[in-house]
């Protein structure tokens, strides 16, 4: 087994960002549509809060929009990164190279974290300045709901590129609509009280779940997460990262097995 060697990385890295530089799709991915989900939802807090409906409800909502986006982007640029090898046949290309399945994973994360960093800086600076509303300014444990929202957009990155591995390109689809089961249940907008119970009980199997409700206590209440709640939320998360590197790693050694590389489809 090749050792893990950060040049193969780098190298890994240099040839997505070609392709951020090179194409229109990627430049919208990262800064377009963000933005327009920012403003759409912006503005209705901008309602919201002319309606004195309930103080910090319109924060909370772009506060969940914010950290949402960033779940969202994670997991979508792993698979395409995955994808657009695919798409240009270029899979043969590099896997017949040194670089191995475990370089791609710790390349992956990397890539979508320096894409997550500019979208998340474009959203807090629009949102600090068209809407008064600094995600930061609330304290550390902000971050530390911000890092895991990384976590787990890296596990479910994985666990949709492993489909990919497995069932072809025919569900490239997953790559853009799997995340959107989350979503709903996730409680970005609203308390998982709003939930019919038997959808509460479900949504409590993901962190990202906890970490929205936490991320509106902060904002509404003014409460930072309990010790209960940190930990729930980095338990879940381990273990989703985990479960989500070993489906990738041994969706990778299935699509080898079968030719996949050579006739991605």
């Amino acid at each position: 087994m090749n050792k893990i060697k950060l040049h193969r990385i780098k190298a890994f890295l240099i040839r997505h960002w070609y392709e951020v530089v090179a194409t229109i799709d990627r430049k919208i991915d990262m800064f377009f549509w963000p933005t327009i989900d920012l403003l759409g939802y912006g503005l209705l807090t901008v309602y919201i809060n002319k309606l004195n409906a309930y103080t910090g409800l319109a924060a909370s909502i772009i506060g969940g929009l914010i950290l949402w986006s960033l779940i969202y982007s994670i997991q979508r640029d792993i698979t395409v990164s995955l994808l657009e090898d695919a798409w240009s046949r270029n899979l043969y290309n590099l896997f017949s190279s040194p670089l191995t399945p475990e370089e791609v994973v710790l390349g992956t994360m990397i890539l979508s974290t320096i894409k997550a960093i500019v979208t998340i800086t474009l959203l807090i600076f629009l949102a600090s300045n068209l809407f008064d509303f600094n995600v930061l300014s609330y304290g550390p444990a902000i971050i530390f709901l911000i890092f895991n929202v990384f976590i787990f957009g890296w596990a479910f990155g994985y666990i949709t590129s492993s489909l990919i591995l497995r069932f072809g390109i025919k569900v490239q689809i997953l790559a853009w609509s799997l995340i959107a089961i989350l979503y709903p249940m996730s409680g970005v907008f609203y308390p998982l009280s709003t939930l019919p119970p038997f959808l509460a009980r479900i949504a409590e199997i993901f962190p990202v779940s906890h970490i929205f409700e936490a991320l509106r206590k902060i904002i509404l209440e003014g409460k930072n997460p309990d010790t209960a709640t940190i930990l729930t939320i980095l338990i879940l998360n381990l273990a989703y990262l985990i479960f989500g590197i070993y489906l990738f790693l041994q969706g990778f050694k299935n699509a080898k097995k079968r030719g996949w590389f050579i006739h991605p489809s």
